[in-house]
């Protein structure tokens, strides 16, 4: 049950929505406000309704009998302008939806997930102040955005799957950094589509042509390992299961290190040309490039084995030290 200060701001966060999405810009209580319950209910709104998508600021006239918002409108667009924005970002989110008519939650998550890696760039440019690109209008519209607005679209799709989610923010490697979570049967789980784009790569490596799920639904545990959430975060959910995580979903996850294991692997993917695993620790992706690599065990493989020897080839790999994920791009002559 709501205490009556949250309640407050639930109600302050809705009535600025209901103004907002009627493109009003003062909102006006003849009442007195807290200023501080005015701060959460912003910070609530932008959590809440990323298609609202314009606000960049806000100032506050109140006193004890009245309190006026006025928020500051994005780059000064005009109401006219808006409508259209607004008329764009719906057109991309039918078609993003369109790419996630998938028969489970699952499968729902994935594609609105692989969807936005697929069609988003990540903006490097240095700018001055707020932009686009830290919106769901920049992400799913313009196809350039930063985590926040990578952040922004997963929450906005995700709301019109009617599955739970949300946004959290804190400090990831020294950076200011923003992620989801998302709530799959009884489990909550955390996923960053931000840093599943693989926005580092050059363009000549073989491993920038493959959608990386490393951060899609992990527990506190695989997540925590990178990042610190902000203090004064929403809600920040407890993630303990790995069930539905990418790589144990599809029998991808390893306790320990057993050459038979990848062996399997590469026979199955062999026309593939490419496998990926993570370990349950660091020891273990430790032991698998020690024996695979250091120790050359990867060319005992029965993918490389003739009746009259054994067949030579290419290799290629990458690991994630974080997250204990280890990625072979394999050839045979």
């Amino acid at each position: 049950m709501l205490s009556k200060k949250e309640l407050e701001i639930q109600v302050l966060c809705e009535e600025f929505y209901k103004a907002l999405s009627q493109y009003q810009e003062c909102i006006i209580f003849h009442k007195k406000i807290d200023i501080k319950n005015i701060e959460s209910a912003v910070k609530l709104l932008e959590q809440n309704y990323p298609e609202i998508f314009w606000i960049d600021g806000y100032s506050v006239r109140y006193n004890s009998e009245y309190a006026e918002i006025t928020f500051k409108i994005l780059n000064h667009y005009k109401t006219d302008v808006l409508k259209k924005m607004v008329s764009a970002l719906n057109q991309k989110i039918k078609l993003a939806l369109k790419s996630a008519n998938k028969p489970t939650a699952y499968d729902k998550i994935l594609a609105v997930h692989d969807y936005l890696v697929n069609t988003t760039v990540y903006d490097k440019a240095k700018t001055n102040g707020n932009s686009l690109r830290h919106t769901a209008y920049g992400c799913l519209v313009e196809g350039k955005a930063v985590c926040e607005g990578y952040s922004k679209a997963f929450h906005l799709l995700m709301k019109n799957l009617k599955i739970e989610s949300g946004i959290c923010s804190g400090i990831a490697k020294r950076e200011a950094h923003a992620w989801n979570y998302v709530k799959l049967g009884q489990n909550y789980y955390w996923i960053d589509v931000t840093w599943d784009d693989p926005v580092c790569q050059k363009k000549n490596n073989e491993f920038a042509k493959w959608i990386s799920h490393d951060y899609f639904l992990l527990n506190d545990d695989m997540l925590f390992r990178t990042r610190k959430a902000d203090k004064d975060t929403i809600f920040l959910p407890s993630c303990k299961s790995i069930r539905d995580n990418y790589f144990v979903h599809n029998r991808l996850y390893f306790k320990d290190y057993k050459f038979s294991d990848i062996d399997k692997l590469l026979t199955s993917h062999v026309k593939d040309g490419r496998i990926e695993m993570m370990f349950e620790s660091k020891r273990d992706l430790q032991n698998a490039l020690k024996d695979l690599f250091e120790k050359k065990n990867f060319w005992n493989a029965k993918i490389f084995e003739t009746p009259t020897g054994r067949k030579g080839g290419s290799v290629n790999y990458q690991i994630d030290e974080d997250l204990y994920i280890l990625r072979i791009i394999f050839k045979i002559k």
